[in-house]
């Protein structure tokens, strides 16, 4: 069973159709407001009490300085909060959670930005801004935010047995690039296309092996890439990432 949201029913009936698999559930959200992400958790909690596999990966990259209904920066409100919101909400109801042999993986698909600063004081970055400084900021905020949960999965004195992972990607030739700004959809298909950019299909295999290869098991904690191919974000991270190794008996 699979399930599918933020797409358009069109979209969603069309990738139903591209894989082959009638056994695929749509629930339409829009994600850029939180009270929509709080229904749609609910929804979520209700139908599957059991959640195994939940991949974040709606985004969008918006050119121009917008603020949602709520008054939230739109590309932090999608990219980043709307993330947030979902999984607290899903772990409060106890939806995601593993069995006490295999943990439920979460996968936060991000952009590859790193080391960028989150504006605390203003996350809607009033006055300063920038299609890069609001990517470098909601990219930033999901790998925090990822690693402080696994940490605190793993500290839980009634653990859940949840893995928490980013895959962070660079160019990707979607529609998420129709809001670009114009320099942006000039530079990118001429610059970094020809060297770095992927397919979603390539993304879409990173992140089907860090939810299904065995070898992932227990990991929590660890950041991905895939630029030009896939690898652990820094081989600092791996004496941190298997956190919980001991409590599945590996």
């Amino acid at each position: 069973m699979s399930s599918l949201s933020a797409a358009t029913p069109k979209r969603a009936r069309a990738l139903c159709a591209t894989c082959g698999n009638d056994d695929i559930d749509f629930l339409a959200a829009d994600l850029s407001l939180i009270r929509n992400v709080d229904v749609l958790a609910a929804e979520v909690s209700k139908r599957w009490p059991r959640l195994h596999y939940l991949v974040l990966c709606a985004g969008i990259v918006r050119g121009q300085h917008t603020l949602t209904s709520e008054g939230i920066e739109t590309n932090f409100a999608i990219n980043y909060l709307s993330r947030f919101v979902l999984i607290e909400r899903l772990l409060a109801n106890r939806a995601v959670q593993g069995l006490e042999d295999q943990a439920a993986r979460i996968l936060v698909v991000s952009g590859a930005a790193q080391a960028g600063k989150i504006w605390y004081d203003d996350v809607n970055l009033t006055g300063r801004f920038g299609v890069l400084r609001a990517v470098s900021q909601f990219c930033e905020a999901n790998d925090v935010f990822a690693l402080e949960l696994a940490r605190r999965m793993t500290a839980a004195v009634l653990s859940q047995n949840v893995a928490v992972t980013v895959l962070k990607v660079g160019a990707v030739r979607t529609n998420i690039r129709r809001q670009f700004p114009a320099w942006m959809k000039l530079l990118v298909p001429l610059v970094i296309d020809p060297f770095l950019s992927q397919t979603p299909e390539q993304i879409a295999a990173s992140a089907r092996h860090l939810l299904l290869d065995p070898k992932f098991e227990g990991l929590s904690g660890a950041l991905f890439r895939y630029i030009r191919q896939f690898k652990a974000q820094s081989p600092d991270l791996a004496p941190a990432i298997r956190l919980k190794a001991g409590a599945y008996g590996h």
